[in-house]
């Protein structure tokens, strides 16, 4: 029997576009218009790996008994209690509300009952949570959200885009943990063997480099842009380490796409990136780096995916020094956030420099698994802010960090506690993302650090 996954919050946070997102089948009706969903919809989904049964729900609002909207309240708080994992769902751009707050104890409430129903005392102990996970929509532009969202007490919040699909990767890893009792699924992010994705502009070489790193004609190659239309996964195993390669279609800007087809290829090359371990970004040496590039860089970055640039075609550049001067600066200036990319000079056609991709893949699978006990992060604190000491406030006072843990690595993710986390610039952030990485030997990956301002008990 496939899991079940309830979707509920407030009208309008976009739980009928999320439903559609994991729908393989069933749509529902999406508008701006708050209410639209009344009832309780059923709809087969997958996620990944992961295939389970999602419930659109509608929005909870307080209402007196016997109305259409007390009603509605009803039908979802059947779903919270019969759901096996339930998504509570806000809305990233207007924060959380008092609306949100009152039915997060709802939904506790609720899922207490749950436990009690389905579970044993140490099954529902052992889950915090209640099997709730908290999902801050529309967070097209921040995907770091606030520490006021922890207080709704579900946990660390993931940053979604139901409507653009960001942050689906993040949700299905939570959902495996969730749900350890189905064996329909394997997790990619646990598994020891390392998914990587081959991607970057069309005819930069990509269905070449797999070629010639497996030693043979596997994939279809030739001068044409546009060859590769789906992903195609291929087992490997490189240093007795098992690997899936992932060659993908070419990724053109989104304004030069006119084809229905090329759209689809897009579209399953992004679901590839979102789904890998590592990615290696093939860049074509004899074309200028554009835009797009980047945008494809930054696209990995945000996606939490640890990076390889690879340079391929070198051997048809004559300037090499002054084309790795400008690369570095380019890189430096577009993705600084996230100094140390591994980069690699190679040759697909004549097979020179292959391996030097695959292992730095390998370092930078192995940095971005990294977790670093909470000790030896406060003594890097200490250090760090003994070094470079926080600014005054207003009143005279200093700025503090209390202390900081790491709470997730895939990609490394730190919090930081202080006493007015709003107050700390955006500047002395970076000095601490760049100080983890200089002390920790963390280059080269996507890095989220959250600050959030720890309650004073005597405040009341």
């Amino acid at each position: 029997m496939k899991p079940t996954v309830a979707l509920v919050g407030r009208p309008n946070v976009g739980k009928s576009t999320l439903f559609n997102r994991l729908s393989t089948r069933k749509k529902a009706i999406v508008h701006d218009k708050p209410g639209v969903t009344r009832d309780r919809k059923y709809a087969d989904a997958r996620i990944g790996p992961l295939e389970f049964t999602v419930i659109d729900t509608p929005g909870l609002e307080e209402a007196a008994t016997g109305t259409i909207e007390y009603g509605m309240t009803e039908q979802t708080i059947s779903a919270i209690q019969a759901a096996d994992a339930v998504c509570l769902v806000v809305d990233g751009m207007v924060g959380v509300t008092p609306q949100d707050k009152v039915f997060a104890n709802l939904i506790r409430k609720n899922r207490a009952n749950h436990y009690c129903g389905k579970h044993d005392e140490a099954a529902a102990q052992s889950n915090s949570n209640d099997g709730v996970i908290l999902l801050v929509n529309k967070c097209e532009r921040d995907l770091q959200p606030d520490g006021s969202y922890l207080k709704l007490g579900f946990g660390h919040p993931i940053p979604i885009s139901a409507e653009h699909g960001t942050g689906m990767a993040d949700l299905c890893t939570e959902l495996l943990e969730m749900l350890p009792d189905y064996e329909n699924a394997t997790d990619p992010f646990k598994e020891d063997k390392i998914q990587i994705a081959i991607v970057g502009r069309p005819n930069s070489g990509k269905s070449t480099f797999v070629n010639a790193l497996l030693k043979e004609n596997r994939v279809l190659t030739g001068p044409e842009a546009g060859i590769t239309r789906d992903s195609i996964s291929i087992e490997w195993q490189y240093k007795e380490q098992p690997i899936t390669l992932v060659d993908t279609a070419g990724l053109r800007k989104k304004g030069n796409i006119n084809d229905s087809l090329e759209k689809l290829s897009a579209s399953d090359t992004i679901g590839s990136i979102k789904y890998a371990n590592t990615v290696v970004l093939m860049l074509d040496a004899t074309r200028a780096l554009e835009q797009q590039d980047l945008n494809i860089a930054s696209f990995i970055i945000d996606e939490g995916r640890s990076l390889v640039i690879a340079i391929n075609k070198w051997d048809l550049v004559e300037k090499k020094k002054e084309f790795q001067k400008e690369l570095d600066y380019k890189l430096e200036m577009e993705l600084s956030q996230v100094s140390g990319v591994p980069v690699v000079y190679l040759s697909a056609l004549n097979g020179e420099n292959l391996d030097k991709v695959i292992d730095g893949c390998l370092r930078i699978y192995k940095t971005w698994n990294k977790k670093i006990p909470t000790p030896k992060l406060n003594d890097w604190l200490a250090m760090a802010t003994e070094h470079h000491m926080l600014p005054l406030q207003k009143n005279g006072r200093r700025l503090r960090i209390k202390y900081c843990t790491q709470v997730k690595s895939r990609p490394p993710y730190f919090k930081f506690f202080c006493n007015k986390a709003d107050d700390i610039p955006d500047s002395y952030k970076r000095y601490l993302m760049n100080s983890i990485r200089e002390n920790f030997s963390m280059q080269g990956v996507p890095m989220r650090l959250t600050f959030l301002s720890s309650d004073n008990p005597y405040s009341r």
